[in-house]
C-alpha cells in the first residue's frame, strides 16, 4: 500500500502492526532518514540500540552478496524474545532490487522473518520497489517529498520543545527565518542553541548569532533583489555565495514566489496588504513585512505565475546531467528580476 502525507507522518508513530515491511523513499533525504529512524524506534521500541535486535545492511553487501539480506531476516527471526526484530536496508539505487524484492515476496506469502525496513533515496514512483511495496498487502510505501516552510516550522518547534530552549516571540520567527531547511542541518542548530542557552531564554541577538549563516543571508539577498528587479544586485549576491547549489537557489526564490502568490491572490479578493503578509502560516518575518508588501504592490497574480514557471523550467534545467547548476539559476534570478521590472 501507498501512504504519504498526513498518514505517513502518523505510520511514524505507530506503525500497523499487520504489515512485515516498509519502504521509505523520497528527495527529502534528511526527511527520509528521519522516517527510518521513527520506524525503527516505533518497531524495536527499548530495543532499538540492541545489535540482537536490529541488524544493518547497505546496497554494496546486498549486491555483493545476494544472499546477505534473506539470511539477515532469517538470523533475526529465529532469535525469539518477546520484542521484535528488524534488518534495516539503506538502498541509493536499484543494485538490490532483486534481493530485496525476493525478500518482499517471502513477506507476502507469510514467511516467518523479521521485520524489513528500505530506506531509499530519490527513487521515483515507476521503480520497481515503490511498485512492488505500493501493491503488497504486507508492505507499505511512504513517499516524502519536500516539507512546507509550516511544516519545518512545526518540527522546529517541537525539537526546541524537547530540547527546553525557549524563545521570545521575535526570537522565534528569527529562528525560523534562519534555520535551512534541510532537517539534518536544522537539528545541529537546534542543539547547537541548547547548548548555548542551558536552560536561559534567548534574544533575537542571540540566534542572529548563533544560526545566521553566511551563504543563506547572500542567498536571501539575491532573492530580495530579483523580487524588486534589482537583477545586478541579484547577481552580485548570488556571486559571493562560495558553494553555490544551483537547485537549492532556485527552489529558495520558488518559495518565496509561492508565498507571495498566496498573498497577492488574498489582495487581489480584498485583503490588505499587511493583512496577507500576516495570513501565511508562517507569517513574514518582522524584518522584511515592509520590503515584503511593497512586492505585494509590483507584482501581480500572472506576473508571478510566469515567474514561477520560468523557475520550475529552470529547476528542471538543473537536474540535467553535467549542466551548470549556477549559470542556469543565475540567469533564472535575472528573468525574474526582469518581470519584476515589468518585462
Amino acid at each position: 500500500m501507498k501512504i504519504q502525507g498526513a498518514a505517513a507522518r502518523r505510520f511514524l508513530d505507530k506503525p500497523d502492526p499487520q504489515l512485515g515491511a516498509a519502504l521509505v523513499f523520497g528527495p527529502n533525504r534528511s526527511l527520509v532518514a528521519d522516517a527510518a529512524a521513527a520506524i525503527v524506534k516505533a518497531t524495536l521500541k527499548r530495543a532499538a540500540n540492541d545489535p540482537f535486535a536490529l541488524s544493518k545492511l547497505n546496497e554494496d553487501e546486498m549486491k555483493r552478496d545476494a544472499a546477505r539480506l534473506a539470511d539477515a531476516l532469517a538470523a533475526q527471526s529465529l532469535l525469539g524474545g518477546s520484542d521484535a526484530r528488524l534488518v534495516w536496508a539503506r538502498v541509493e539505487g536499484s543494485g538490490a532490487d532483486d534481493a530485496i524484492l525476493a525478500a518482499l515476496a517471502d513477506i507476502e506469502k507469510g514467511a516467518p522473518l523479521a521485520y524489513l525496513l528500505v530506506e531509499g533515496g530519490d527513487l521515483g514512483g515507476t521503480s520497481k520497489l515503490a511498485k512492488a511495496f505500493e501493491g503488497a498487502k504486507r508492505a507499505a510505501a511512504l513517499v516524502f517529498y519536500e516539507e512546507s516552510d509550516a511544516e519545518r516550522a512545526q518540527f522546529a518547534r517541537d525539537m526546541l520543545k524537547g530540547e527546553g530552549v525557549t524563545l521570545s516571540a521575535e526570537a522565534a520567527e528569527t529562528l525560523n527565518a534562519l534555520l535551512p531547511a534541510d532537517r539534518a542541518l536544522m537539528r545541529r542548530e537546534i542543539e547547537k542553541l541548547a547548548a548555548y542557552a542551558n536552560g536561559a531564554a534567548l534574544s533575537v541577538a542571540d540566534v542572529e548569532l548563533l544560526v545566521a549563516d553566511e551563504g543563506e543571508a547572500e542567498l536571501d539577498q539575491a532573492a530580495l533583489a530579483a523580487l524588486e528587479g534589482r537583477a545586478a544586485a541579484a547577481m552580485e549576491a548570488l556571486a559571493r555565495i562560495e558553494r553555490m547549489n544551483g537547485v537549492a537557489s532556485i527552489k529558495a526564490l520558488t518559495r518565496r514566489l509561492m508565498r507571495l502568490l498566496e498573498a497577492r491572490l488574498a489582495v487581489d479578493e480584498g485583503a490588505s496588504a499587511s493583512d496577507a503578509a500576516q495570513r501565511l502560516r508562517p507569517p513574514v518575518f518582522w524584518k522584511e513585512r515592509d520590503a515584503f508588501q511593497a512586492q505585494l504592490r509590483v507584482w501581480s497574480a500572472p506576473r508571478l505565475t510566469r515567474g514561477l514557471d520560468v523557475l520550475w523550467k529552470a529547476e528542471i534545467a538543473c537536474k540535467q546531467a553535467q549542466s551548470p547548476q549556477d549559470m542556469i539559476a543565475a540567469d533564472a534570478f535575472a528573468k525574474v528580476a526582469a518581470l519584476a521590472g515589468g518585462r
